[in-house]
């Protein structure tokens, strides 16, 4: 890190990489239009703002609800109500409180032999499967999603088309606004059944069909790229298998054929067959998968779980090659443009790790062990009155493998990297940081995987940033 050149200056935020060299503009100058003609399509999009007034509407309304909750409900409907609303455990838990006890003893009684039971079962569970303890509830979305504070963050996803100009953003308010270089309509996707979305993938060679992880499982939306109104009149198709859910990561198969989930409370990844409404376990023993990462070409799929493993599958076989980690878990992966390369980082360590594949066999010589090769040393170090680096919370690599984006759980700064790929050989320098304004912290970011119709030729690719305030910045490099 301490290669790196300095900091943007206070007041000033770089804008553009153009010919290897950084552009910056003092913050007062920042609009649309600083970048130049490049970026005069792209829509200008400040999540935070728009959740603004929706979350003043919703206070309003729970203003409302406390003025009229029910006074004398009976104990049958106080149970239903809490069984609707909150779910089993907790109707148990309200049906064995002291107040409904002294109400009725048989039902108090029976909801604290049920209560027992269930913690038994949960103490059983748990022993067997330690790994499973404390991965229930949102709060343990958050921990192996890629987005920096996730269950605070105002954007929870950013995911574009890989096919035409197009950006779907997912907000904390569990709904799903779509932007396009038309910015006239933005389709806003939002379903009862979408809750604590961690993941998004637009399927490959269609328009409008987009994958959503949440809460309750997997969730297809068909978006008509066609329609004047922001508000689908179809609703999404859920995805649900026994007990995978929360789904923590989605992701299509590069020919859009098929779709892969991972879920936190499930050992298993499931292959969907979508069109069919069908799906294929890829069985293993052990911790609950957590992120999927497809291969460019589709011949490879990694799966990381919750403790310190990880698998890179043979899509033609499904055949899994397994690896470990020392410490840890996986927290965040990406592949090369011709496969041949898989970078990850770590939760508890801070150095970039680098994985080569070479006619399906790592480092083509027998006689070196497979192991990861560190590349890059990502330590927290001290530059003026600002710390960068440390942990990383989240990679992106441009669709050439020319640029590499890493977030950090502990510092704001983004780190950009120039890579080169040579056959099975990967060099990679320090380029630039990318700061906020103000207090901003990145929370999540992604590489435009196609320009569209209108784009520059002297573009190369586009770096979209997601910042911890809801505004959305676009940092290209020409």
């Amino acid at each position: 890190m301490a290669a790196f050149p300095n900091l943007p200056q206070s007041g000033e935020i770089s804008i553009c990489e153009r010919n290897g060299r950084i552009c910056t503009l003092p913050i007062t100058e920042v609009d649309a239009s600083s970048a130049g003609n490049e970026l005069s399509t792209y829509p200008e999009i400040n999540i935070g703002r728009e959740l603004f007034h929706h979350h003043a509407s919703m206070q309003v309304r729970e203003d409302r609800r406390t003025l009229m909750v029910p006074v004398n409900e009976t104990l049958v409907k106080r149970i239903t109500r809490t069984f609707f609303e909150e779910g089993p455990v907790e109707a148990l838990q309200e049906a064995a409180s002291e107040d409904n006890v002294q109400y009725n003893a048989i039902v108090g009684s029976l909801a604290r032999y049920l209560l027992v039971l269930i913690g038994c079962g949960n103490r059983v569970k748990y022993f067997l499967k330690p790994h499973l303890k404390g991965q229930q509830g949102v709060d343990s979305i958050g921990k192996y999603t890629q987005t920096k504070e996730w269950h605070k963050s105002s954007i929870r996803y950013i995911r574009w088309h890989p096919n035409c100009f197009k950006i779907a953003i997912a907000a904390s308010d569990d709904s799903i606004r779509i932007y396009s270089d038309e910015p006239t309509i933005v389709p806003i996707l939002k379903s009862g059944l979408q809750k604590s979305i961690s993941s998004m993938a637009w399927r490959n060679l269609t328009s409008g069909e987009l994958a959503v992880g949440c809460q309750n499982g997997a969730l297809i939306w068909s978006v008509d790229p066609n329609s004047l109104i922001t508000r689908p009149l179809s609703q999404a198709v859920q995805l649900k298998h026994g007990n995978h859910f929360p789904v923590t990561s989605v992701e299509w198969s590069p020919n859009g054929c098929l779709l892969a989930t991972a879920s936190i409370n499930d050992s298993d990844v499931l292959i969907w067959d979508v069109d069919q409404s069908k799906q294929v376990p890829l069985r293993r023993v052990g911790p609950p998968c957590a992120l999927l990462k497809w291969s460019p070409t589709g011949s490879k799929l990694c799966s990381t779980t919750v403790g310190g493993v990880f698998r890179v599958w043979q899509t033609n076989k499904w055949s899994p090659d397994r690896w470990t980690v020392n410490q840890g878990t996986i927290q965040s992966v990406v592949w090369s443009r011709s496969d041949s390369h898989l970078l990850f980082v770590t939760s508890e360590d801070s150095f970039l790790y680098c994985l080569g594949f070479v006619e399906d066999e790592v480092f083509t010589s027998t006689l070196v062990p497979k192991s990861a090769i560190p590349i890059a040393d990502l330590s927290k170090i001290a530059i003026g009155q600002a710390e960068v680096g440390g942990r990383p919370q989240a990679l992106a690599w441009c669709p050439q493998s020319e640029y590499l984006a890493v977030t950090f759980k502990d510092t704001s700064a983004i780190a950009i990297f120039n890579t080169v790929i040579n056959r099975s050989q990967i060099s990679i320098t320090p380029s630039c940081f990318l700061t906020g304004i103000g207090i901003e912290s990145a929370s999540c970011i992604c590489f435009q995987e196609n320009q569209g119709r209108r784009s520059s030729e002297k573009l190369k690719t586009v770096l979209t940033i997601g910042w911890s305030s809801g505004r959305v910045q676009y940092f290209p490099f020409i």
